[in-house]
């Protein structure tokens, strides 16, 4: 069952970088000097806050 959760949140993560390309978002001013290492960064970090938002969605649904 983990194993297809990982893989579920690895297909997700790719969906969005088709739809945020590190070109795309190097277009931004604020991110115009983003590295490719800090593109992977930020990608990461944006998984791990959308899963901790969606967790606790689930704990609360679960608990009322």
């Amino acid at each position: 069952m983990e194993e297809r959760e990982n893989k579920n949140i690895e297909e997700a993560t790719e969906r969005v970088k088709k739809r945020l390309p590190f070109e795309k978002i190097r277009s931004i001013p604020k991110f115009k000097d983003l590295s490719l290492e800090d593109y992977e960064k930020l990608m990461k970090n944006t998984e791990t806050i959308a899963l901790l938002i969606l967790k606790t969605f689930i704990f609360k649904n679960k608990s009322e």
